[in-house]
């Protein structure tokens, strides 16, 4: 019985092959796309799911408040909060801290690299985390200091092998070699913390004498909790806020925990150990993969029932011959398996070939393995039974509800409401694709506002190059060495000005120092304060970014030491009425020390303008992390032939690890450029797959015409008047389409643009554009096949029965 099905199946669709190709096509490019997007969905909310105990961790970060009023959250905290949370909370069994060193220049004889990923951490976190430790046992020496654990990608960069247990290594501006106590396999894509070096946290009071001096001086370290299993997130807030007040070490500040597996897609604090997903964007793409999915289905059911007046004779004379209504619809059933089945494979077969772009455009690590990824492969049956039952069952009924009696005397006509539901549907179809594309072109259109928005600095034809490792002192490093390169430098004429700074604007924010401390001299501390950014700088630095200075006067070329410049963000939160009133002000950190404020520099945009502008300390510094240099040219490849000419003969054999400034600073972008691609590139194959749609429902129902159109002609009606006769029907459909999905689009795209500071204003044309283009698509769809049908030779169109 099931093989007649089959082969009755298989007729019916090589006899109709454009009804076939149609859906199979539809079916196929619905089926692929939502793979990939399940499978995009599937890995960003798979993070930390390696870590066995990942349902138990919590991070702790630090809500800061300003007189009451909420400015941001933290996600770095005191070193003090993970000692003493476990004694005084009996749900707290453990602690981690991490506290990041950013980048250094690390050592093995004659080899040196800039490392990014480095940490320095307790030894408790091999009991938190799940790594995968291939060689040693660091949780047994991280009790010592300059110990460290590496990634098996660092052993075999600076070694050549992966068993290098007892190495050293050692690290910039430091004399102590690092002892490689462990190594571990490479971590995957999918935690928030990553790493490629890992040195013990009791290396950390070696390189800062501060730190034991002050445990409540800063908030520098990321740390984690091992909680009693099922503990609530909720009650533990509850108990944190009163500990948050009841310590009395801090003030205007308040401890939240947060669970691990909500950091990626929930959390977007300042600190990010990385640029976090979006739970709003995932979701979004879900939302896609499964409209994209309807619409192909849609086109099905609308194909299926249209062809019921095609199919009626045969379902009449199988009726007489003696097939039961459940024959029929498992005969029906069994085409939209086909259907299905082909489609998948196909689907499956795209995706492959997908995969390389797919992964470029989204920067995931995905990957799809035939034998290996067997939630793909039951992703792709769940979508396959459930579109052969759901698309399948209405074309079944209503197929095989057909009376035999009338169908065969020819009184057959299609239903009312079969024709009702293939207006609707179609209209369904389009109203999704204008949401989509007006959401999709909002998305593309703000990330392109933020890339073009003026930042009020000037970051083109700037390079930073980090500065070279050295074990001479700052003074004497910077009077043998920098002030020479300087000097070389701007001695040439490719090169304007040569400055430093400790952090650039779009830098890690771990190259930035924050105090939530500040206040002026004399004020109450119970004012509250804000979370302000501290960039080391000298005299050069405001020039060669083309910072205005709106009150006082620049830093000494020689120092000012207990001087400091702040920006006009800064005047604000410390509450004085204007900039020319700040300068010649005190401030201070909370304790006796204090500086006063040489001048006012004018706001830029530090961050992304994604966020507004944030309160900056600028201290004045002849010796930092970054030499800046600012060309003077536009032939960018002889400007670094002759900087890195000048710094072998200042610096000899020392590294020059440099980047581009814009480069740096967009890439703060890059989460949203990807998002933007992603739904751009299904929205495009949404507008496909509801054109092939329209392409073979107007095939079909012209099919059906041809002998109208046939007696239009021998009447004298001329092309044009058939065309616009038979293209009304199809493109008032559409036009109600795009009335119903504009105020949709426009409430989605008004949530959108919810997260960012800096935002473009919705206009008109950001939901009409849209809907004109796909009103064009489809009017072309539709105008095509009625010109084929117009200008055939009437006397052929009336021999059509």
């Amino acid at each position: 019985m099931i093989r007649n099905y089959l082969k009755s199946a298989f007729r019916n669709l090589i006899k109709n092959k454009t009804f076939t190709i149609v859906n199979v096509l539809g079916l196929a490019i619905g089926i692929a796309s939502t793979l990939l997007i399940s499978q995009y969905v599937s890995f960003e909310r798979s993070y930390e799911s390696m870590h066995k105990n990942a349902d138990d961790i919590f991070r702790i970060t630090l809500n800061l408040f300003n007189d009451g009023e909420f400015i941001e959250n933290d996600c770095e905290t005191y070193q003090t909060l993970g000692p003493d949370l476990t004694e005084k909370m009996p749900e707290v069994l453990g602690y981690a801290r991490f506290m990041n060193w950013d980048a250094a220049e690390l050592k093995v004889k004659d080899q040196a690299f800039f490392e990014k990923g480095i940490y320095m951490a307790d030894s408790s976190a091999f009991e938190l985390f799940s790594y995968d430790i291939l060689y040693g046992d660091p949780a047994a020496r991280f009790g010592e200091p300059f110990k460290i654990l590496i990634s098996e990608s660092i052993a075999n960069k600076y070694f050549g092998r992966t068993d290098v247990l007892g190495e050293t290594m050692s690290i910039q501006h430091s004399n102590d070699l690092l002892e490689v106590v462990g190594v571990m396999a490479d971590l995957p894509q999918n935690t928030h913390l990553k790493f490629d070096i890992l040195m013990s946290h009791t290396t950390i009071p070696k390189y800062y004498d501060w730190y034991l001096k002050y445990p409540w001086g800063g908030n520098n370290e990321y740390t984690y909790l091992k909680m009693e299993p099922g503990t609530d997130v909720i009650a533990f807030n509850e108990k944190l806020e009163a500990y948050s007040i009841a310590i009395g070490e801090i003030d205007n500040e308040v401890v939240i925990a947060e669970e691990i597996q909500d950091i990626h897609l929930y959390s977007n604090k300042t600190f990010e150990p990385e640029v976090n997903g979006s739970a709003q964007a995932v979701n979004f793409m879900a939302f896609i993969g499964i409209l994209i999915m309807i619409i192909a289905w849609v086109n099905y059911v609308n194909l299926s029932t249209a062809r019921a007046t095609e199919r009626a004779k045969e379902v009449g004379i199988r009726k007489a011959v003696g097939s039961s209504k459940a024959q029929l619809i498992t005969q029906f059933l069994m085409e939209a398996l086909v259907i299905n089945v082909i489609a998948a494979l196909l689907a499956y077969t795209m995706m492959q070939l997908a995969q390389p772009f797919f992964r470029n455009i989204t920067g995931q690590q995905l990957t799809f393995d035939v034998t290996m990824d067997q939630e793909l492969w039951l992703t792709l049956i769940f979508i396959v039974v459930l579109g052969t039952t759901l698309a399948g069952i209405y074309p079944a009924l209503v197929l095989s509800s057909f009376r035999p009696a009338l169908v065969l005397k020819g009184k057959f006509k299609s239903s009312s409401f079969g024709l009702i539901l293939r207006k609707g549907l179609i209209i369904f179809q389009f109203a999704a694709t204008v949401i989509l594309m007006s959401v999709s072109v909002a998305v593309y259109r703000q990330i392109d506002f933020l890339m073009n928005k003026d930042l009020d600095f000037d970051m083109n034809n700037t390079v930073v190059i980090r500065t070279p490792n050295s074990d001479l002192s700052d003074s004497l490093f910077y009077n043998t060495g920098y002030q020479v390169f300087k000097d070389k430098m701007e001695a040439t004429t490719e090169i304007n000005i040569v400055a430093q700074a400790g952090a650039l604007p779009g830098a890690n924010n771990h190259e930035v120092g924050t105090s939530s401390n500040v206040l002026r001299v004399g004020a109450d501390k119970n004012e509250g304060s804000a979370n302000y950014y501290q960039i080391s700088v000298d005299d050069y630095y405001f020039e060669a970014l083309g910072l205005e200075i709106v009150a006082g006067s620049n830093f000494k070329p020689k120092g000012n030491a207990d001087f400091i410049i702040i920006n006009e963000r800064a005047v604000e939160t410390l509450g004085f009425e204007s900039a020319e009133q700040a300068v010649g002000q005190r401030i201070t950190y909370g304790g006796d020390s204090w500086e006063e404020i040489l001048a006012v520099v004018s706001n830029y945009h530090q961050r992304s303008p994604k966020e507004d502008y944030v309160p900056m300390l600028f201290n004045h510094r002849t010796l930092t992390d970054h030499i800046v240099v600012k060309l003077d040219t536009k032939d960018t490849k002889r400007a670094m032939s002759t900087i890195e000419d000048v710094w072998k003969e200042v610096f000899g054999n020392s590294g020059m690890d440099y980047f581009f400034l814009d480069d740096q600073y967009n890439r703060q972008y890059q989460s949203d450029q990807r998002f933007s691609n992603v739904t751009l590139l299904f929205t495009g194959l949404s507008i496909i797959i509801a054109c092939m749609g329209l392409f073979g429902l107007s095939s079909f129902m012209l099919m059906q015409r041809t002998k109208e159109i046939g007696i239009r002609k021998v009447l004298g009606a001329s092309v044009k008047s058939i065309v616009k006769t038979m293209s009304k029907d199809f493109l008032k459909l559409v036009i109600i389409a795009g009335f119903l999905a504009i105020p949709i689009a426009y409430f989605f795209i008004n949530v959108w643009l919810e997260n960012y500071a800096n935002k473009l204003t919705i206009g008109l044309d950001l939901l009409i554009v849209p809907f004109l283009l796909i009103l064009m698509i489809a009017l072309v769809t539709v105008i095509g096949q009625i010109l084929k049908s117009a200008v055939a030779n009437p006397v052929d169109s009336l021999k059509c029965e």
